[in-house]
């Protein structure tokens, strides 16, 4: 959402304890964007790895001593299990006598513990450092881990050349390091138009808007006074009659005129958002007025 545009509204004045609010303008939020969505891919990406380390860890638990279960290493895989592209070549790999694990169940359980807090540290750090980073507004932080992460997800595209047949499923990694690429471009505006960091207390309230007061009105003019009626008509002079001023004492008294208003200073005008009708804040290093409803944007 575009940001809150007031035309013609002055700064407002500083306040001794302006609140802290982080103000997210436009490239900011298409930078979250992109990184949410090649996060959203990554985990995707991911499942595969849960998959495999947990039916590992799982086959370990079977197996072990301490549990009535009678199984033994090294598990026979189930057919529907190892007909599974990518995930029961892996598998059956990893479980084949002589060339994978050795048959000891806490190896099997060593390997899906691990594995599991692996993939589970390595999605906590690029959410962090990505789109946590952009939220909390660190600008060049995520606009450098945004391109390690695009350079780590084309890498293992390479393999292709070697061997397409081991290497064809990477070409999904693509899509990833597409959309982080895409958030490194942006946020690379971002850092050079709103710096690397952005400033949390510059948003101070609308607050000191009352505007010069209003002129006061003309004073009335004093006018001639009316002549005098008789029985629904002007009584004067007959026609033709030469015209005498009026003596000072035929003249009725004239009020006075009233002294002009003195103007009376109003409060200050907090301005309201025009949809939400909530208070407006005034971003004085984006010098632009913002309401923290509408222009959230999802943001955490």
């Amino acid at each position: 959402m575009q940001p809150v545009l007031v035309p013609g509204m002055p700064a407002p004045t500083i306040v001794d304890s302006p609140r802290p609010v982080l103000i997210h303008p436009p490239e900011v939020s298409a930078a979250h964007n992109y990184s949410l969505i090649a996060f959203v891919l990554t985990f995707i990406l991911f499942l595969p790895w849960f998959v495999i380390v947990l039916t590992i860890g799982a086959f370990g638990l079977l197996a072990s001593p301490y549990l009535p279960f009678m199984y033994t290493l090294p598990p026979a895989l189930p057919a529907w299990l190892a007909a599974i592209p990518f995930l029961g070549p892996i598998l059956i790999l990893l479980t084949f006598p002589g060339v994978g694990l050795p048959p000891d169940w806490l190896v099997y359980t060593g390997v899906g513990v691990f594995g599991l807090l692996f993939g589970l540290i390595f999605l906590l750090l690029i959410w962090f450092g990505t789109v946590r980073a952009i939220n909390k507004g660190r600008y060049a932080k995520a606009h450098g881990t945004t391109l390690l992460l695009a350079i780590l997800f084309i890498i293992p595209v390479f393999g292709i050349l070697a061997s397409p047949t081991v290497f064809y499923p990477t070409v999904f990694l693509l899509l990833p390091a597409f959309f982080w690429l895409l958030s490194y471009g942006s946020l690379g505006e971002v850092t050079a138009k709103y710096g690397p960091v952005a400033v949390l207390g510059e948003a101070v309230p609308g607050v000191g808007m009352a505007g010069p007061p209003p002129p006061p009105p003309p004073p009335m003019m004093a006018g001639p006074p009316p002549p005098p009626m008789m029985n629904g008509s002007p009584l004067g002079p007959p026609m033709g009659a030469p015209m005498m001023p009026p003596s000072p004492g035929m003249m009725p008294p004239q009020a006075p005129a009233p002294p002009p208003e003195t103007p009376v200073a109003t409060g200050p005008r907090m301005p309201q958002c025009p949809t939400c009708g909530r208070d407006l804040y005034y971003s004085a290093n984006h010098r632009r007025w913002y309401c923290q409803t509408c222009d959230a944007g999802g943001h955490s």
